[in-house]
């Protein structure tokens, strides 16, 4: 193994940034929208399917914006796409609070979606984190990831409490001014593009090549992985693959992701008790990201990826039969386990199968061709709630494509290629 510097590695400053980005976006109209549905509707007298149709304008938005971000952050770095993409975002937010029409809605989603905020976790983090570590990238990417149900555990109770104490449109304005102040600044100050920039080798390593221009396969060789091209991965079946799993993994999250919150209300349970459990299963999934991201260095990513699966499986059940307080943090804690699980997992598996240094470009291809199916998933639960008069359909919809997913995902071994 490389030798290390004794001084603290600039990754993980890199790394901090991230999980501050990750969390804020949960903040700016990300996961916490669930809490907003119920008083949303309860003003506007919108259906529950326009926030499916929102999500999945934003998610399908990613086919357009991956590739471009993705080509981005490889060639110049994660710093002013995240800049620009938070700034642009926040502002969006605020405009949230003025809304009165669905397709007012359904365009500012679609917009954050342009912005790659629609995945900020794929695109903003996992792809940077892929670079500049390789030996400790599990602990590194448990740890960046782990942004996100910490953006769950501030801002699920915080957007109940805020909304109960100033309404829902002063609520987005709160949270759209916020991003504006941390976002951009953040980005800039903090983030850069992988560690050869700034002289540096990943996980530290102080081993250096001495020919310039074999360069890159000197770095190659002591980190001791090997990197596809774009065009070298889309022609590897593992690709499709992992794309066909992944895409349904995605649906089946996304019918539980915005609808579970008002479920549970539907079902008699009271909203800032709810907003408390899901911030609660949030905390237990930042221990979670941090501890499987270290496993993950020692087992095959794939079976912590089926492992999650199983956690969201006991969500999805546990959906179908909440009545009662036991039963709801059941629910919350299968899906906050079970998404982070599968997160890091895949996050893992993209990363080492096909190596750092085309990372956000092969992530921009294979996100939107996951997001465009997956995503259909938020206004069809929508729509089985506005027919059916129950979410409980969508529930064993999606038990059956998590079980199928994990079939396919669990064969998955890393491809071979052989370094040139």
């Amino acid at each position: 193994m490389p030798p290390t510097s004794q001084r603290p590695f600039y990754g993980w400053a890199i790394v901090a940034a991230l999980v501050l980005f990750s969390a804020l976006v949960v903040g700016l109209a990300g996961a916490n929208i669930a809490i907003f549905i119920g008083p949303m509707i309860d003003e506007l007298g919108w259906s529950p399917a326009v926030f499916g149709w929102a999500q999945m304008a934003r998610l399908e938005a990613v086919i357009v914006a991956g590739p471009i971000i993705g080509r981005t952050i490889d060639r110049h770095g994660p710093r002013y796409p995240v800049a620009i993409a938070g700034t642009l975002t926040s502002a969006l937010v605020v405009v949230l609070a003025y809304v009165n029409d669905e397709w007012q809605l359904i365009a500012i989603f679609l917009v954050t979606g342009l912005l790659g905020i629609g995945r900020a976790p794929d695109l903003f983090v996992a792809a940077p984190v892929a670079k500049w570590f390789v030996r400790r990238r599990g602990l590194a990417m448990g740890i960046a990831l782990a942004g996100t149900p910490l953006g769950v555990v501030v801002f699920y109770p915080l957007s109940q409490l805020v909304i109960e104490a100033i309404g829902w449109r002063d609520a987005w304005l709160v949270f759209g001014v916020a991003g504006l102040v941390v976002t951009g600044p953040l980005a800039l100050l903090v983030l850069r593009r992988q560690p050869e920039d700034l002289g540096l080798l990943p996980d530290g390593a102080t081993q250096r090549p001495t020919p310039l221009d074999l360069a890159d396969a000197a770095i190659a060789e002591v980190v001791d992985e090997v990197s596809w091209t774009r065009a070298e991965a889309v022609r590897n079946r593992q690709f499709w693959l992992l794309v066909l799993g992944f895409t349904l993994f995605t649906y089946g999250w996304s019918t539980i992701t915005i609808y579970r919150v008002p479920h549970f209300v539907e079902r008699g349970l009271d909203p800032t008790l709810v907003a408390f459990a899901i911030a609660t299963d949030a905390a237990v999934a930042i221990v979670v990201s941090v501890a499987l991201g270290r496993v993950s260095e020692r087992v095959a990513p794939r079976y912590v990826l089926v492992m999650g699966i199983g956690g969201l499986m006991v969500s999805a059940g546990a959906l179908i039969v909440v009545d009662s307080i036991p039963l709801l943090f059941v629910a919350n804690l299968g899906y906050g386990i079970g998404f982070q699980a599968g997160h890091v997992a895949q996050s893992m598996m993209w990363a080492n199968y096909y190596g750092r240094r085309h990372a956000g470009e092969i992530r921009g291809v294979s996100l939107p061709l996951i997001f465009g199916l997956g995503a259909t998933a938020f206004p069809v639960t929508g729509l089985i709630r506005d027919v059916g008069g129950a979410y409980t359909p969508a529930w064993v919809l999606s038990l059956a494509t998590f079980a199928l997913a994990a079939a396919i995902l669990v064969g998955i071994r890393q491809p071979a290629r052989q370094r040139r």
